[in-house]
This record gives C-alpha cells, sequence and structure tokens, in this order.
C-alpha cells in the first residue's frame, strides 16, 4: 500500500503502483455499439451511496505517477430540493502547480443521466466558494450539471486513410471498440471521443475507454493546437494526436504535462466499498513504495 500526503497534509492511501503498468489498445472487430455508464463524466466515479473510487494520473513521458484522487460517498443529501451524494474527493500531486478541484461534490444518479448538482472548492487566493446548480459560473464550468449515461456508437466518427476522422450527422460519442490492457487485466472497450469541437482553437478533448459494464478503465486529455495560447504542436512534437474535421487534438491537458488517466477498475477493482476496503480507505493489496 502506497501512502501520499495530500494538498492538506492528510495522508492518503491508494492501490497504484509508482511507475505506470504497460497499456496496450487494440482495434477490435467485436463491436460495442452501445453502454450505459453511470458516472460523472469525466470524473469517473458514480453519484451513489457505497462508492469508494480512485484514480492516478501518470506523466505519459516518464510514465511516474503524478496525481492520485480518492472520491468516497459519504451521506445522502438534498440541495434545491435536488436528492443527491455528496462526494468527498481528496487529491495528492507531485507537483506543487497541479490544479485543483472541489473537496466536495453534490451528484445525482438519475435515470437518464448522471447531474452535478452543488460544489465546494478553495480557490487559488484562498477563499472558500459553495456553488449550485442555476448559476451562470456552475452551469459554465460544470457543463449544464448533465450527462448522459446512454452512450452510443452510431457512426458520428469517419475514419480517413491518414488516420483522420471527419464528423457525420450522427450525435453518438463513440468512436470504435477497443480491447485495452493495463498491466495484466484486459477490458474490452467503447472508445469515446467526446471533443468541444465547436470552441475556438478547438476547446478540449477527452478519449475515454469504458468497459461494457459502464466502467471507465483509461483517459486522456488533449487539446486543441493552440488552446491553451500557444502551438502545442510545435512545443510537443511527440505528443499523440487525434485530428477531428481539421482541428488538431494534441495529448495535453490543464496540468500543462500529457497524462494518461487510469482508474480502479483498470487495476481490476470495481469503485465499491467491499469487505476488505478499511474504513480508513485503505485497501489490502501491495502497490509500490510504502
Amino acid at each position: 500500500m502506497d501512502t501520499k500526503q495530500t494538498q492538506t497534509n492528510e495522508i492518503l492511501k491508494h492501490p497504484f503502483p509508482q511507475q505506470r503498468p504497460d497499456v496496450k489498445i487494440v482495434e477490435s472487430d467485436d463491436r460495442i455499439t452501445e453502454v450505459d455508464c453511470p458516472e460523472l463524466q469525466w470524473w469517473f466515479t458514480i453519484p451513489q451511496m457505497g462508492e469508494h473510487h480512485f484514480s492516478a494520473s501518470y506523466d505519459a513521458l516518464t510514465l511516474e505517477l503524478a496525481e492520485v484522487k480518492e472520491i468516497i460517498a459519504t451521506a445522502p443529501a438534498t440541495v434545491q430540493d435536488i436528492d443527491c451524494v455528496e462526494l468527498r474527493v481528496k487529491e495528492w500531486a507531485v507537483r506543487e502547480d497541479w490544479p485543483t478541484g472541489p473537496e466536495l461534490m453534490y451528484a445525482a444518479l438519475e435515470k437518464h443521466c448522471a447531474r452535478w448538482v452543488a460544489i465546494s472548492m478553495t480557490l487559488e487566493d484562498g477563499r472558500k466558494i459553495f456553488d449550485a446548480v442555476g448559476t451562470d459560473f456552475f452551469e459554465d464550468q460544470w457543463g449544464g450539471a448533465m450527462t448522459r449515461r446512454h452512450i452510443v456508437d452510431n457512426g458520428r466518427y469517419q475514419r480517413q486513410s491518414d488516420g483522420s476522422y471527419r464528423l457525420t450527422d450522427a450525435q453518438g460519442l463513440g468512436a470504435g471498440t477497443y480491447d485495452v490492457t493495463i498491466g495484466e487485466n484486459t477490458f474490452h472497450c467503447l472508445r469515446v471521443l467526446d471533443p468541444d469541437i465547436d470552441e475556438p482553437n478547438g476547446g478540449e478533448l477527452n478519449e475515454v475507454y469504458i468497459e461494457s459494464e459502464g466502467r471507465t478503465v483509461l483517459h486522456r486529455s488533449y487539446d486543441g493546437r493552440s488552446f491553451r495560447g500557444s502551438d502545442l504542436v510545435s512545443k510537443f512534437p511527440d505528443n499523440r494526436r487525434i485530428i477531428i474535421n481539421d482541428v488538431v487534438y494534441v495529448h495535453h491537458d490543464c496540468s500543462g504535462r500529457a497524462n494518461d488517466d487510469i482508474m480502479l477498475t483498470g487495476l481490476g477493482m470495481n469503485g465499491k466499498e467491499r469487505e476488505d476496503v478499511g474504513q480508513d480507505g485503505s485497501l489490502p493489496h501491495k502497490f509500490g513504495n510504502t
């Protein structure tokens, strides 16, 4: 069991190795055309009691562990007359300049969507804020607060001979079926591409691999070539690229690096509370240094 100190000086126990496991992604002819993904996208946790989720970010260049996030559903809640659950978020990062997120999230799992209801977080200047559904800031930052559970591959992404994609009139986010092997575990996954294609300079793109039961195993963030104010192709010539409708997306995120995000599911574990999970959140498996 590895232990790390969070940004609030708490000890965070987690199951991830210091070095990223080998990752292999192979396209499959055994197609998945739809999945029910009850997770908050793209935070990879299900807003329901019993959820205890870990994810890890690995530097794509060095393959070293860069950040660990733990999310635990702690209590039922009601915010603005919406029944939801409180999710406690703890983060540990190698770099001091790693962007911080909310300490508490309030979210609801509904029949057709998972939705954020409110968040509580500390800003970089030390101010604490609580924001909820209905404000312009919340709607802008949390994507309208709703995410679709039903994700389909209905031919939206038409791959070209050069490996780039053209968008069709279809609206599904699915972009093929792949077998994803992380370490010794292999998962049959729907690949999801979720771009801000209408944003200036391409915005952001999420590449997500979701296994058939609806849990994410691997995630990568991409930025439009000029989205961060500089030419990311020139700055990171060896980073992965995805091209959609002639918009070039570069493997790069708000941390200023390229990261591979591996979920608890990707280690062959689920995100539920289990008898072998200690009350302090520790897991019985031993990975990396202690």
